[in-house]
């Protein structure tokens, strides 16, 4: 069997890898994503209270009011905090996963590269006992005609 022929179930695991690694690649960057987004959401929601906090004259609304949107934006701030927290990781994973497709990537072109290579050096092998097989049945045509 020849050696490219021996190499394509090598290369076939290898696309698989790749395909898998960059599968991995989407979901970690959809997870990324949604938390980036649930952040902006919790800043947007923080500033829509600190609007309302700023709108509302401090001496028309209650203590207990006051005391109440100020636990409620700490609880938020600590919310951020949390997602702050996520998104980081969430990204650290995505670029993990990034970093691992670009392996996996690599290794497969180097097998195809390879298997390339094997091919092109079986072809011109061909080639070549092609040209001596018709050199030597030249040849034998030759002594044939001339004995």
């Amino acid at each position: 069997m020849k050696r490219s022929k021996r190499l394509k179930p090598v290369v076939h695991i290898a696309i698989k890898k790749t395909e898998e690694a960059l599968s991995k690649v989407g979901q970690a960057n959809t997870t990324w994503l949604n938390n980036k987004q649930q952040l902006n959401d919790l800043y947007g929601y923080k500033e829509e209270y600190l609007a309302k906090f700023r709108r509302g004259d401090e001496l028309v609304m209650s203590a207990q009011k006051v005391l109440e949107l100020r636990a409620f934006l700490a609880q938020l701030d600590q919310a951020i905090n949390v997602q702050q927290q996520q998104v980081s990781q969430s990204h650290k994973q995505l670029e993990h996963c990034r970093k691992e497709w670009l392996q996996a990537r690599t290794k497969e072109q180097s097998m195809q590269s390879l298997v390339t290579r094997y091919q092109n050096e079986e072809t011109a092998e061909a080639e070549k006992q092609e040209q001596r097989d018709n050199d030597e049945r030249n040849t034998s045509q030759w002594r044939h005609r001339h004995h």
